[in-house]
Order: structure tokens, then C-alpha cells, then sequence
């Protein structure tokens, strides 16, 4: 019995064995013949075995050629896309791939050789293809064209929190992971053209760390320590480290996690911290000469900033520039423009009146002054305009003197005296162009170098003089001077004839009570307004009315 077991194991052992033997035999005797490629290999679809490296270098270089530019199809649950080797950054190293194919049935060890010759009668033996690829451009091209749903991952990021820059976690997104179509394109370029590669939808991780974004907090932390130092014309500041931590972003690159600045921001900052203009803008303005008035142009000034400082203060904060960084200016615009004037309908003389005076006495400075002050306001349609609300109390530290004034119907002296010439004069100008005078007081005592009962006197902070303009037009007041005389004339478009058409006197009082009627007669339909001015005159210095 135990004889018939040997004889049948011997006979099971034996051929195995005689097999073997005969296959290591025929292995020793078909060794590669050096310098050629194995038997059944394949590169990219292309038998090559059999070929010397330099045949092989040839087809290698054929095939680097054909993947240049060719199609890439990427599948995927749901939906893929198709793009190329181009857009992707897919090249065919030449050398490393002839290398992989030169490697077969040599390289390993002895197993690993006699395996792969074994394999070399089964079938074809598909060579690496060794590629080099643009993760860069895989991510770029995965991101726009992956048809979805598709939710990117938010890459870890840095921002300015409490005067500090901290890193702040990315998330991972939803989609096509870019990771897995680099990973498996050598694999799917080996099996030949068009190149098609089979991954998965899921998961996709941001593409930098966390320790990317501490280490570029920390970078920004040490750039911005001493703030930066900047000049607009001839403002000069230092932007507080805080401030420029808060421009700082980080931006996904193809090197890795860089710095980068939110110029927009940093312009808006350096706007808010440098705000003066060098020259200053200045505005369209109205000047007359004889009884034409004309615009005169606005020009602009120069200020902080152009769209461009933003950037030009960040790019030095990142290259660490040291030292003062001037900023590129903008023309600031007036804020009148000479379009915005010509709006207004000032185009002719509507009224103007003159009081003369003695030359070379001090209330002439005040006079003087107080017209100054006045020329140039424009009364818009419906507004109104007060001396007072306009020039405050006339101070000695505003340039007015001592000089002639009648307080409770008594001749004294102080500071601003004569400033009621020009109030006179002002209200007869309003009268006959037309305005409504709303507020006003006579002298006293009437003085003869005024219109009887048509006039004004003014102290402060009463009484005043307001005017209100009734017209759709602005008014423009306009003062001129010599030294005997004060005019005062008022600039619009003519839309009355305001005259004087009656007066009448009584007594009052032991005072005599003058009411000055005027007549406005609209001139586009020849309607009338009748109104009245009164003036109360003492009939002497020093006399009450009763």
C-alpha cells in the first residue's frame, strides 16, 4: 500500500519537477539579448519589444509627439468632461520612458525577472509611461470644467484679527478631485490614445494646509512690524503695522501659498490717512466786470490717491521696502464745476444801486471788509441769505475798526460802525432786482445820503438783513468799491420790473413813520405783486417816540 502512494506521488512530483527545470532551462537559454527591448512589450499601444533603445528612443519620441496635443477624457459618476494634454500640462518624458520599457525582464530579482519573462508569452506587457504633469493646470482645468455638482474646497486663508494675522482653516469641497486625475493619468496614457481616465466623485481636500497659512501669518507678521512710511505731495505719514495687516491675503499659486494685498482696500485706507490735496482743487466761481458776468473755470487738485497706491503700498510691504514709499496722486475734482454754474441762469445785471461816502475815514475799512465778505454768494431759488448768518460779529481779530454808529437814537463809536452803508446799500440793490427782504430795520435817524425810507441799518446779532430770492433763478451778489462810493449789484435772469410807485408819511408817535411801496410785474405773464418797506425816523438825536 504504502509503495502505491510513493508511485503516485512520484509521478506528480516528477513532471513538476522536470517542468520547472525545463522552464529555468529554456528561461537560461532566452535570455534578452542585451541592448534590446523584451519580448511583447508595449509603449502607449505600440509594440516595441525586440526594438535596440535607439529604435525604441524613436518611437518613444513618436508617441511624445502624438500626446501634445491629445484628448483627455476624464469619467466620472454623474457627468466628466473631455480637454487635452495641452491644457492640462500632460508631456511624455522621453528618456525615463525609454528607460521603463529598456527595464523589462532585467531589473527585480531573480523571481521577479523569471516572472516577467513568463508573462511575455501570455500577452502584451504594457510599459510605464512616464509623464510629467502641471498640477497647477489639472486644478485649473478640473475646477472650471468639472459639469458637477461641484462645491470647491475653501483653500486655509490668513486675516487681521485684534491688530494680529492669524490662520484661518480651509474646508474641504465636493466634485471631481483633481489629486486623483494626476494620480491615475500615467496608468490611462499607458494604455494608448485618446487617454481616458476613470475616477470617482466625492470628497476634495484644499490643496494647501494649515501650517501653509501659519507660516505665511507669520511671514506677514514679520513684514508689517514697523509699519510702512508713505508721502502724497507733501503729506508724509507711517501706516500702522494693524492697518496693513489688514490688507494682507494669501493667494493659491502654482509655488505654493503666497502673500498677496487687497489694494482696494489699501487705497481706501490711504485715502482716509492722507487727506489734504496738494494743490487744492478749486471750484468754478463767477466774476463780473463792468455789468457781463462770466464763469470762470474750475481746475482740479492733487490728492491721495490713484487706484494704483494700493498696490504700489502693498508690493512694497512685500518686498520689504524700507524706505519712504511715495504714493501716485489723483486729480481730486472741484465741487463746482463750471457746468454746474451755468445751471443756475446767472447771465445778466437784474439790479444794482450805490451809496456814496467821505474817502479815507475808518468806517471805510469796514465797509470795505464787510463787502469783501459778501461778493460772490449765490442765493439759490427759494433760499435765503443773511448778512449776519454769514459775516458772525464783526471782532476787531476780523479786521474791523472803531468807527461811527447810532445805538438807541444816539451817535456812538464802536467796532464795525459803517457796516449799515453797506446794508443800505444791499437792500435798495434787492429792492429793484426784485427779491422779497423779509427782514430788515431803518436808521433811527435818518442819515441824507440814503434813500429816504428806503433803507437798512445792521448790528449784530440784530437786527439783520435777509433777502429771500421769489425767482426760479439763482441770484449772484456782486460788491464793487472805490474809495467815496459802495455798489452792490445782483446777477440772475430777469424775470420782473420791480420799481418804486408810491410813498406815504404820517406821524407817529412824535416820529414819522415812511411806508415805500414797490411794484413787481412778472414778465411772462405782466402779473403784478405790490408790497411795502416802512422806515421809523426820530425827528432828532437823543427824541423817543411816544
Amino acid at each position: 500500500m504504502a509503495f502505491r502512494y510513493l508511485r503516485r506521488a512520484l509521478l506528480v512530483v516528477v513532471p513538476a519537477a522536470l517542468l520547472i527545470g525545463g522552464l529555468a532551462a529554456a528561461y537560461a537559454l532566452d535570455d534578452p539579448e542585451e541592448g534590446r527591448v523584451g519580448r511583447n512589450v508595449t509603449v502607449a499601444g505600440r509594440p516595441v519589444g525586440g526594438m535596440s533603445e535607439e529604435q525604441l528612443a524613436g518611437v518613444v519620441q513618436q508617441v511624445a509627439a502624438r500626446f501634445a496635443d491629445a484628448r483627455v477624457e476624464v469619467k466620472a459618476p454623474g457627468g466628466g468632461f473631455t480637454t487635452d494634454t495641452r491644457a492640462m500640462g500632460v508631456a511624455v518624458q522621453v528618456e525615463p520612458t525609454v528607460e521603463a520599457a529598456m527595464g523589462f525582464d532585467r531589473r527585480g530579482s531573480a523571481l521577479d525577472r523569471f516572472g516577467s519573462w513568463l508573462r511575455s508569452f501570455l500577452g502584451a506587457r504594457p510599459a510605464p509611461l512616464r509623464l510629467s504633469v502641471d498640477a497647477a493646470a489639472v486644478h485649473k482645468v478640473v475646477s472650471s470644467q468639472d459639469p458637477g455638482p461641484r462645491r470647491p474646497p475653501r483653500e486655509p486663508t490668513i486675516r487681521e484679527q485684534d491688530g494680529r494675522l492669524r490662520a484661518l482653516e480651509g474646508a474641504p469641497g465636493n466634485g471631481i478631485d483633481p489629486a486623483d486625475v494626476i494620480d491615475k493619468l500615467p496608468d490611462a496614457a499607458s494604455r494608448g490614445l485618446p487617454i481616458t481616465v476613470e475616477v470617482d466623485r466625492g470628497s476634495v481636500d484644499p490643496r494647501f494646509s494649515m501650517d501653509d497659512a501659519a507660516r505665511l501669518a507669520r511671514e506677514g507678521e514679520e513684514l508689517t512690524a514697523s509699519g510702512l512710511d508713505v508721502k502724497a505731495a507733501s503729506q508724509e505719514a507711517t501706516v500702522p503695522p494693524a492697518t496693513l495687516r489688514s490688507w494682507l491675503r494669501s493667494m493659491p499659486t502654482d509655488a505654493g501659498l503666497q502673500l498677496t494685498v487687497d489694494a482696494p482696500a489699501a487705497a481706501a485706507d490711504l485715502s482716509k490717512l492722507l487727506t489734504k490735496t496738494d494743490p487744492p482743487p478749486k471750484d468754478a466761481s463767477f466774476t463780473v466786470v463792468g455789468d457781463q458776468v462770466s464763469i470762470v473755470p474750475g481746475q482740479p487738485g492733487l490728492g491721495c490717491c490713484a487706484d494704483a497706491a494700493g498696490e504700489v503700498a502693498g508690493q512694497a510691504v512685500i518686498s520689504r521696502v524700507r524706505h519712504r514709499v511715495d504714493l501716485p496722486l489723483k486729480e481730486v475734482e472741484p465741487e463746482v464745476t463750471a457746468v454746474d454754474l451755468s445751471l443756475l441762469g446767472i447771465k445778466e445785471l437784474v439790479g444794482t444801486f450805490t451809496t456814496n461816502h467821505a474817502a479815507g475815514q475808518s468806517r471805510v475799512n469796514n465797509i470795505h471788509l464787510i463787502a469783501d465778505m459778501v461778493r460772490g454768494q449765490i442765493i439759490k431759488p427759494g433760499e435765503t441769505f443773511s448778512i449776519n448768518r454769514l459775516t458772525g460779529e464783526r471782532t476787531k481779530e476780523k479786521g474791523f475798526v472803531v468807527a461811527p454808529v447810532i445805538e438807541e437814537g444816539k451817535f456812538e463809536d464802536s467796532v464795525g460802525g459803517g457796516v449799515s452803508q453797506f446794508a443800505t446799500t444791499m437792500f435798495n440793490a434787492a429792492f429793484f432786482a426784485g427779491l422779497d427782504i423779509p427782514e430788515y430795520q431803518s436808521h433811527s435817524i435818518y442819515i441824507s445820503r440814503y434813500p429816504y425810507g428806503r433803507e437798512a441799518t445792521l448790528s449784530y446779532p440784530k437786527p439783520d438783513l435777509v433777502l429771500r430770492n421769489p425767482s426760479p433763478y439763482a441770484v449772484l451778489v456782486w460788491t464793487s468799491y472805490t474809495d467815496r462810493s459802495i455798489t452792490v449789484s445782483m446777477f440772475s435772469s430777469k424775470w420782473v420790473e420791480s420799481v418804486q410807485t408810491a410813498q406815504t408819511s404820517e406821524s407817529r408817535g412824535g416820529c414819522k413813520l415812511v411806508r415805500t411801496e414797490r411794484t413787481r410785474t412778472v414778465l411772462a405773464d405782466r402779473s403784478t405783486m405790490v408790497d411795502r418797506v416802512n422806515a421809523l425816523y426820530r425827528p432828532g438825536e437823543g427824541v423817543k417816540c411816544t
